[in-house]
This record gives structure tokens, sequence and C-alpha cells, in this order.
């Protein structure tokens, strides 16, 4: 998920505390931090969420010191966007089953997180906490971002060859192509290659798109 959301959003716009927090960070105060500055928070339920511990205690979000149990008890208190997410068929917790500080976690909607219709499903959590579909943000971005890539492999191609032309020309004629030229018919040329190189780039990356 946090993948996807960084597909459409800017990185320092998601927090994830295993990639976000930095070495030396308290963590505490960095997970409160964020959640002063957040406008949604996604919760991640699994089927294991309320088991007991290996060690035969009580489930991790029992515990006042617990990091989700702090996380989701800083954003429940904020008028934010709570949105349980049940990944691989988990059901959500009743509120008898919770700690009475996150207890209203189990009065929120939740969204399936399967793996089977991953799409779709991050597709549902997109639209709802940003108004929009997969279309208009991701596979747009994924087309520009392909044909700027195409398009600089093209130009490079085309220097390339512009070059080992004029490394061939001065072999042959012991003069520069320039010289042969002039400056405006190497201008020429330049702007040529740039043309032929995009254009190519383009070409070939709505052929590719089309197979």
């Amino acid at each position: 998920m946090y993948d996807r959301l960084l597909r459409i959003l800017p990185k320092a716009d998601i927090y994830y505390d295993l990639g976000t927090i930095k070495g030396g960070d308290d963590f505490k105060k960095s997970i409160l931090a964020a959640i002063e500055q957040t406008d949604v928070a996604l919760v991640f339920i699994g089927k294991n969420w309320l088991s007991p511990q290996p060690d035969g205690g009580s489930a991790r979000v029992f515990d006042e010191d617990d990091y989700v149990r702090i996380e989701l008890s800083a954003a429940l208190a904020r008028p934010i966007l709570v949105l349980p997410l049940l990944v691989e068929g988990a059901k959500m917790p009743p509120p008898d089953q919770l700690p009475m500080d996150i207890r209203a976690l189990s009065t929120r909607n939740a969204l399936p997180l399967r793996l089977e219709s991953f799409d779709d499903d991050t597709e549902n959590v997109v639209k709802l906490i940003l108004g929009t579909s997969k279309p208009e943000f991701w596979e747009v971005r994924d087309r520009f971002f392909s044909r700027v890539g195409f398009s600089l492999v093209g130009l490079l191609v085309a220097f390339l060859l512009l070059a080992a032309g004029a490394l061939i020309h001065s072999w042959l004629f012991e003069r520069s192509l320039a010289a042969s030229i002039g400056s405006t018919g190497t201008t020429l040329m330049i702007i040529s290659a740039v043309t032929v190189g995009i254009w190519t780039g383009l070409r070939y990356e709505a052929a590719k798109r089309g197979r």
C-alpha cells in the first residue's frame, strides 16, 4: 500500500514508521508528531491482530506502551479519517475486545485488502481518501514518466549516432564535421538529432504500450 501511494503522492506526505523514522529519532515522539499533521490514518488489521503473544501474554495492543496502540489512540482523538483495512479476510474486532482508548475503532467502517483483488482494493482506498481513482492518477502519471524515459533514451541514442558519425567523418577526411558543414549546418544537425531522437523514443513507447 505504501508503494502504491508513493506513485501518486510525494514521499514527504506519507508517514510509514519503518521507512520514515530516521536513526536516532524518538519513536513515540515521531509517531505523535506525524499524527498531529496527518489527514488520514490507515489501520491495517490482520487475522492475528488480537492473538496472544508467543509467551502467552495478552495481545500487544493491550500494552499501554505499544506503538500501534499509541498511534491509534492519538489518531482516534483527532477529527481525521481513521480507515481500518482488513488484511486477508481479517474481521473487525468487537468493541469489548479492545482497550477503552481505542474502542472507537470498532465503529469505523472498514475496507478489505486482499491479495487476490489487491489492485481493486487499493484503488478503492485511494478513491476514498483522495476522491479520485486509479486511471486519473496512477495510469496518467505512469504514462508521463514512461514517455519521458523513452524520450531521453531516444535522445541519447541520437546523440551517440551523431557523435559516431562525426568521428567517422573526422577519421575519413581529417577535419571536423563542423568544419565541413559550418556552424549553421552543425546547429541544424543537432536540432534534427534532438527532434528525431525524441520522436523515435515516443513512437517506441506508444508501440510498446500498444502491444
